[in-house]
């Protein structure tokens, strides 16, 4: 009695943490069919990890065990591991042939196998030969299946496939070709491959080319990810987008959990690669084509149903192109231009770039308005400041409307004060604020299909590696957006860009550059024909030429005080030796 209660009573060390069946030395048989009973227990309660992991364990002591073969490939089967489920039951069949029988559940599991792997011809050969091998009752199973891959072959090569074969065949030939390209192997040496393609090959480590796509591809693909999970989840299709967003989630994944991040992260990635897989039979069993194909199957009313959605979409966008342009008007009348500006990049940049010119006909006109206004309103706030007196000190800089004093930006550190402590790692919030823009605005670069679209991006680019003190960025950029206004005859953006270098080389007090980009932009301010900016421009050249003058007077100065101080020296030389 005290024996059982000792089994009883919780492991106190490391050994007796086992299970009481485990410490005995059962026979391998026995042991077996333990195993085999756990996955069997677990495979009941959908459990299919530990139910596998047993059925491991009892294969490891009878691999020649057909069984737990087939219940193994089961299992695999609803975890979406079709292939190994495959082998399994392949496995299984050539146990049975050596003993000179025929199993029908394990040919039946070959089946299901081939279907679920989308192998329908192959699954309907299978089933049409065990029909044959088969009698009775055993028949049954396989005449069922047989109707069901029978109808999924109709629905894929049947009537729905002629439309889509027409409507989209040269898309067709080009996914043949890039397959037919894909399926050619080159066994030759990586440098005899790059030296061909005229690439570089120093350490046979060849650069992987990141994926670049255009907003309008990418909005593409999300609609169509959207359609495909809405036509065959219905209304658990937003569960498989959070799945989906949940692999990457800072929330789920955190950084400080050094044991949970791993796991967690490979446990949403393989479910939701199982939740895709499942998908993609159901894709293939019934295609979208399909399905459009039984909704609309009256081709007239399928084009009205393409033409009124069509038309809503465009009045729907005109109205819109409407109200922007309104927008943009009323903040250049209340010459609010950080609004302004913040204002044409979110509506240039995440809507009207979505549009094609087919929603969008007038998409052309409507981006030369917008960035005309945009150019306008921008040149409108360079003006000489009331009460103004060129012989200050930093005068160009307050008429170009930059900071004049640098030490403000700069925090002195104070022994006790907190405040005023800088950290090592410490990221500034506003550098990281730019790059993103800028590389927001580069990736808007790569797409840009209009020479004034290109002239706004850039300057924008030089506008914002100013703010950060990057003035060689900044100038780079500008001169590239000087070269496309010219492509667009846009004096607008040529003076804009001539400005920005100007506040560049004002900035870092290059006086003869900046006398130099200033005579350029007079040019244009007086092709612009407006006298405020001439004048604007004349007051800079006035204010530079007073720097300059000021300049070369106390280098004078300096060069007057380094004589006398060395003529004193050798007069003291001399009155020594002496």
């Amino acid at each position: 009695m005290t024996s059982i209660v000792q089994n009883l009573a919780p492991p106190t060390t490391i050994g007796q943490a086992l299970p009481p069946w485990m410490k005995i030395e059962w026979p391998p048989e026995v042991e077996q069919g333990i195993y085999k009973d756990w996955g069997a227990y677990y495979s009941r309660r959908r459990r299919e990890n530990f139910a596998m992991y047993y059925y491991d364990k009892a294969l490891n002591l009878a691999p020649g065990d057909f069984v737990t073969l087939y219940h193994r490939s089961q299992s695999k089967r609803k975890t979406a591991q079709t292939e190994g489920a495959l082998n399994d039951s392949y496995e299984a069949k050539k146990i049975v042939q050596g003993f000179n029988i025929e199993n029908a559940p394990i040919n039946l599991e070959i089946c299901d196998a081939l279907y679920e792997l989308n192998q329908f011809e192959n699954a309907k050969a299978e089933l049409h030969d065990n029909m044959r091998l088969f009698t009775g009752n055993k028949t049954k199973a396989f005449e069922k299946r047989l109707i069901v891959v029978d109808e999924n072959i109709k629905d894929t090569c049947g009537e729905g496939l002629s439309p889509f074969i027409s409507e989209n065949e040269k898309l067709i030939f080009h996914v043949k070709e890039l397959l037919n390209a894909q399926s050619i192997v080159d066994s030759r040496p990586l440098w005899k491959i790059l030296k061909e393609q005229g690439k570089c090959d120093v350490l046979s480590i060849p650069d992987i080319e990141e994926e670049l796509l255009s907003p309008l591809e990418v909005a593409r693909r999300k609609r169509c990810f959207d359609v495909f999970n809405q036509v065959y989840m219905d209304k658990s299709w937003i569960d498989v987008l959070f799945l989906r967003n949940l692999r990457k989630n800072p929330n789920l994944l955190l950084e400080q959990c050094k044991n949970s991040k791993d796991y967690l992260s490979a446990l949403t990635t393989k479910q939701y690669d199982v939740v895709m897989k499942f998908l993609k039979m159901l894709q293939a069993r019934c295609p979208l084509y399909y399905v459009r194909y039984i909704k609309y199957k009256n081709k007239r009313m399928l084009t009205k149903f393409r033409e009124d959605y069509l038309f809503r979409i465009q009045y729907q966008t005109r109205r819109n192109m409407i109200s922007v342009l309104r927008s943009i008007r009323h903040l250049r009348e209340t010459k609010n231009v950080a609004r302004l500006s913040k204002y044409v990049e979110e509506v240039m940049g995440d809507y009207v770039v979505l549009k094609t010119h087919r929603i969008m006909p007038w998409k052309f006109e409507f981006m030369n308005e917008v960035y005309n206004t945009l150019a306008l309103a921008l040149v409108e706030q360079y003006k000489v400041p009331k009460h103004f007196k060129q012989s200050e000190r930093n005068a160009l800089l307050k008429v170009l409307r930059l900071p004049t004093d640098k030490s403000k930006d700069f925090l002195t550190f104070v022994f006790g004060d907190r405040s005023t402590h800088q950290e090592p790692d410490l990221v500034d919030p506003s550098m990281i604020k730019s790059r993103h823009m800028i590389t927001r605005l580069e990736k808007r670069m790569a797409f840009a299909n209009y020479s004034i679209e290109r002239c706004y991006l850039l300057h924008q680019i030089g506008s914002t590696h100013l703010k950060t003190n990057r003035f060689d960025e900044c100038c780079f950029a500008a001169r590239k957006a000087i070269e496309e206004s010219k492509n667009c005859n846009s004096y607008l953006w040529n003076f804009l860009s001539h400005i920005l270098i100007t506040k560049a080389h004002a900035a870092l007090h290059k006086v003869e550059r900046t006398k130099e980009v200033l005579a350029k932009a007079h040019e244009i301010a007086l092709k612009l024909g407006s006298l405020r900016i001439v004048h604007f421009v004349e007051m800079c050249i006035a204010c530079n030429e007073e720097e300059y003058i000021m300049k070369k007077a106390s280098l004078s100065a300096n060069a007057s005080r380094r004589e006398s101080r060395v003529s004193v020296r050798s007069s003291r030389s001399e009155s020594s030796i002496i």
